[in-house]
């Protein structure tokens, strides 16, 4: 049995829903093989069932998957938990066989690694997008040639800035950048991914929901745009007329089309693959190690 560390950073709000989404995808992935999964944060409230990250530097895992977490600072040196994500990124380099760094976690990673900075676009990158294979490697095996994935951030990093440092570029979308790339850091293969396979088919639309309220009340200056290719054309040209429309009580207009929106298929075989490809890697090196110290 292989075990997995999880540091899931999102907001408290968001916890229980990340714990799920990563939860059942590693499940899935993981089919007949048996995998422990011990939880930490690095920063907020600490839900009962997780670890202190404490616990996490003397702890014997096979992997490690770091979630993102909602920016608070302009700058990710400035962020709360940059110290402690930064003991993780050296300790996960010397400990693990390989780990995952998502979203924000990905950012972070290769900015502390080798100095690559984030780039934030005008307008925020939310929806699905198609991204298509650009390197083999055994991560990918068995997936498609392009699939479509969910993504929602403000940053973007550039490929000609990550092939400067090592970094190899599996896979990348026209209109939403690069989406998964790796490079071996010491111990581990470190896999970096921009999307978001481990989302369920309704997440785009909670968030978007949240970042309207948070207009309306005054938590946020502007009106978040609608998902892309998310909504079929009727809902996504009504959530525009809404948008446009200031004759509505708060939310009323939004509320009533999005508990009518129909939502797209989904992901979940794509991103099954994808965490399937890793937990055999592991598996691989779990096996590898054991054959070592039984020859030892």
């Amino acid at each position: 049995m292989i075990t997995i560390g999880l540091v899931n950073n999102m907001p408290t709000a968001a916890v229980a829903a990340t714990e799920r989404h990563f939860g059942d995808i590693l499940n899935l992935a993981a089919g007949n093989e048996r995998i422990n999964i011990r939880w930490f944060r690095l920063a907020g409230a600490r839900p009962t069932n997780y670890e202190q990250l404490e616990d996490l530097w003397e702890s014997d895992i096979d992997g490690l998957i770091v979630t993102g977490a909602e920016p608070r600072a302009a700058s990710l040196q400035d962020e709360p938990f940059w110290q402690s994500l930064t003991k993780t990124i050296e300790w996960a380099a010397q400990h693990t066989s390989s780990a995952i760094w998502s979203c924000l976690a990905a950012h972070a990673a290769v900015l502390y690694l080798d100095g690559v900075e984030r780039r934030r676009h005008q307008e925020k990158i939310f929806g699905i997008f198609e991204s298509t294979k650009t390197s083999d490697h055994p991560i990918l095996e068995g997936t498609q040639l392009a699939w479509r994935l969910p993504h929602s951030r403000w940053n973007d990093l550039s490929e000609i800035d990550l092939a400067a440092k090592g970094y190899k570029v599996l896979a990348k979308s026209k209109d939403a950048g690069v989406d998964l790339f790796i490079k071996q850091v010491k111990e581990s293969l470190f896999v970096f991914i921009q999307t978001h396979p481990e989302y369920d088919v309704g997440m785009l639309m909670r968030e978007y929901r949240r970042d309207v309220a948070r207009f309306q009340r005054g938590l946020q200056d502007f009106y978040p745009n609608v998902p892309r290719n998310y909504f079929n054309e009727q809902t996504a040209a009504e959530l525009d007329r809404a948008r446009n429309s200031r004759d509505v009580g708060p939310g009323e207009s939004e509320l009533t089309i999005l508990e009518q929106a129909a939502l797209p298929d989904g992901w979940k075989s794509t991103a099954v693959q994808l965490y399937r490809n890793w937990l055999s890697h592991l598996m691989m090196a779990h096996n590898d190690r054991r054959v070592a110290s039984a020859a030892s």
